[in-house]
């Protein structure tokens, strides 16, 4: 029975929704208000108001979305938190095992196993941080097709049946950007396109600057201004409207159970990154066509300015590691000795500050949060008091940004992650000690 029909049979039907496809083949939501017009009591017509309310149903949407991501980006950092922790001797110790067996001891097939798998456990726990966008990095200037050529040419060979069609602006504006984490975003972007095709079908990657005059998306709200656009399209499945607001969620995922399932973090990451480099994400899909995500960075006019080094190199200054975590302030510590430096270790802002009253060190490796206690900002801010050129960096799981920024214009250094690599660890003490050598003799 339709509207007008129980209307004129006395129900009170109220306001309804339906869905109608538009001139122009969208789909539409209409709101629509019935009532009946009564003559002398009797119903002998119906009234209807009605409003097209599919932006306002969109920005609901996004707004519902966005509150979801929020909510499980909190849970996933604190969890990946305790993860780095717990992760930090399975990352460091096969090495220090390695240096104690010949070379051909059988135990050091196990020792890779370890190796491979804390690498694995190591990149979910990423994600989970970058999804909680509870990782603080340090942004750089950037060119968005270098990262697109590496990310590229690790994905090959491809199969046959898949053309990837690359076309990348010669004159490509820089962005500030977080390299790995850019090509963590990537990468997902273009499995979730070969998964969508089975492997056959054309994979469109295109860059390309951009001026954004219309605010008017099909998925989202972008701001006025340049960019620098990313185009990453697919000849795929497509996907359906049913689902096209979910595909951001943690753990969401429409492969059956028959098909290789990942962590369900991939798009999650995705829509982080994004947010964390101050872009908006656009897309448009058809069932049984394919999809295009569109991505927009703010452009940048700062200069690039390249640093590598390969090297692991050591040293002999004394170092003070600052940690609440056992383990972690025993990894560090360990990691450290071994590279030749004097390291000393203290599991809080408190006795840190206490313990260099009369033991100056070299550099201090400042945990960022320590529960219970003052965290590293203001320990570093301290310990300025009495030595106001004390060298200093930054170990942590996750930090709250303006707290990094902070301690770094005070003058701290590099900002490392856990859970930390020889390498890694090497390179940040090695450089903020020569760093500051330096402008001090100069």
């Amino acid at each position: 029975m339709n509207v007008f029909n129980k209307i004129m049979d006395g129900e009170n039907i109220g306001t309804t929704n339906s869905v109608f496809v538009s001139k122009s083949g969208k789909l539409i939501t209409i709101e629509g208000n019935n009532s009946a017009l009564l003559k002398d009591g009797i119903p002998i017509a119906t009234r209807g108001i009605f409003n097209d309310i599919t932006e306002n149903m969109r920005l609901q949407e996004q707004e519902s979305r966005a509150e979801r991501l929020e909510t499980a980006g909190t849970i996933a950092g604190q969890v990946a938190h305790d993860f780095n922790n717990l992760l930090a001797p399975l990352m460091a110790y096969p090495e220090f095992i390695r240096e104690e067996l010949p070379d051909n001891h059988p135990t050091l097939k196990y020792l890779d196993q370890i190796d491979k798998s804390a690498g694995k456990i190591a990149e979910i726990n990423q994600d989970l941080l970058t999804m909680g966008r509870r990782g603080h990095y340090n942004q750089e200037v950037l060119n968005l097709n270098k990262v697109l050529e590496q990310v590229i040419l690790e994905l090959q060979p491809y199969p046959e049946t898949l053309e990837c069609k690359i076309n990348l602006s010669s004159d490509l504006m820089d962005i500030q950007g977080g390299n790995t984490q850019l090509h963590r975003m990537i990468i997902n972007l273009l499995h979730n396109a070969k998964d969508a095709m089975h492997d056959d079908g054309q994979l469109p990657i295109i860059t390309e600057n951009y001026y954004v005059d219309d605010v008017s998306v099909d998925y989202g709200y972008i701001p006025k201004g340049e960019y620098v656009k990313l185009t990453i399209s697919d000849t795929g499945c497509g996907i359906p409207n049913d689902i096209v607001q979910k595909i951001f969620d943690p753990f969401f995922t429409s492969k059956t159970a028959d098909k290789k399932r990942g962590s369900g973090l991939g798009m999650s990451v995705v829509d982080a990154v994004i947010k964390d480099h101050n872009g908006y994400i656009d897309l448009k899909s058809q069932v049984g066509e394919g999809t295009s995500f569109y991505i927009y960075f703010p452009i940048t006019r700062e200069r690039i300015d390249i640093q590598t080094t390969d090297n692991i190199l050591g040293g002999n200054e004394k170092l003070l590691v600052v940690d609440d975590d056992n383990v972690q302030r025993k990894v560090s510590s360990q990691l450290l000795t071994r590279l030749g430096y004097t390291v000393n270790s203290i599991e809080s802002g408190e006795k840190a500050l206490d313990f260099l009253q009369n033991n100056p060190h070299d550099l201090i490796i400042l945990d960022m949060v320590m529960p219970g206690g003052i965290d590293g900002t203001e320990t570093y801010n301290r310990i300025l008091k009495t030595y106001p050129y004390q060298k200093a960096i930054i170990l942590s799981g996750y930090s709250e940004s303006d707290r990094v920024i902070e301690v770094q214009k005070l003058g701290a250094g590099a900002f490392v992650k856990k859970p930390v690599t020889k390498q890694i660890i090497a390179a940040a003490v090695r450089t903020e000690l020569d760093r500051k050598t330096e402008l001090a003799a100069n």
